[in-house]
């Protein structure tokens, strides 16, 4: 079999997925880059990956995928990790700055905004000169940054939780998708691979992420990030496509 290009989120929360590919027999098979979301993106719609772990809102611009994988980065409870952090409570946030790292995230809270909040802030990119965030601002930030700056806030608003209480439904950040053809036999390797590194965190944690620290690692990614990529969470992956393209 040829190899193939793998394109993964460069945070903490891929952790589990890099590890499994990494100790599987699919690892072999694999060419593996690690990228910002938006980058992910980037490469599958321009055919550079014929895998990714491609952000939700990018989905609809693949002109044919497929999803490969029994796994994703979903979230049943709070994520933790995308969150809009401000010093002023919702009903009076006038503008928020943007994490152009993901447009998954730039989607979802527009329409928390929209439909669920019911504001209309003015947003703009988040830049080093947004900071310091000032009364009336927001901004979301997402990936492992949140985890030094998140006490900063006064307010921290869960991106994924506001998201369930809104819906009912789980949230979907990203999932493993391809735009050509893959054997079957090296997708289900890959999926086999995928799920070791779920079921082995801990191992992955220190494998893959020993700078941090690994009691919050675990925690993080055993409660906060949840993998299987079920019935709920495409029923939920689904609901948002509709709304961001309504």
């Amino acid at each position: 079999m040829m190899p193939i290009n793998v394109a993964a989120v460069s945070y903490l929360n891929t952790v589990p997925f890099l590890h499994g590919l990494k100790q599987s027999a699919v690892a072999r098979y694999v060419r593996l880059s690690l990228a910002p979301p938006a980058q992910c993106a980037a490469m599958i719609v321009a055919g550079h990956a014929h895998i990714a772990l491609t952000p939700v809102a990018a989905i609809p611009q693949l002109k044919k995928y497929t999803l490969v994988a029994d796994y994703c980065l979903g979230a049943v409870a709070p994520v933790r990790t995308v969150v809009l952090l401000s010093d002023t409570p919702l009903d009076a946030i006038r503008t928020i700055y943007l994490d152009t790292h993901s447009r998954t995230s730039v989607a979802l809270v527009r329409i928390l905004a929209e439909r669920y909040w019911h504001i209309t802030p003015t947003f703009a990119p988040l830049t080093m000169d947004a900071f310091p965030i000032q009364p009336n601002e927001g901004c979301v930030m997402i990936g492992d940054k949140v985890f030094s700056h998140e006490q900063q806030f006064l307010y921290r608003y869960d991106l994924a939780d506001e998201w369930i209480r809104f819906t009912g439904l789980p949230f979907v950040f990203a999932a493993w998708t391809t735009v050509k053809p893959i054997p079957p036999t090296l997708l289900r390797m890959f999926n086999e691979a995928l799920a070791y590194g779920v079921a082995h965190i801990a191992e992955s944690v220190a494998a893959e992420a020993p700078a941090f620290d690994a009691t919050l690692a675990i925690d993080y990614l055993t409660n906060n990030i949840h993998y299987p990529f079920d019935e709920d969470k495409q029923r939920g992956m689904n609901l948002f496509l509709t709304m961001n393209t309504g």
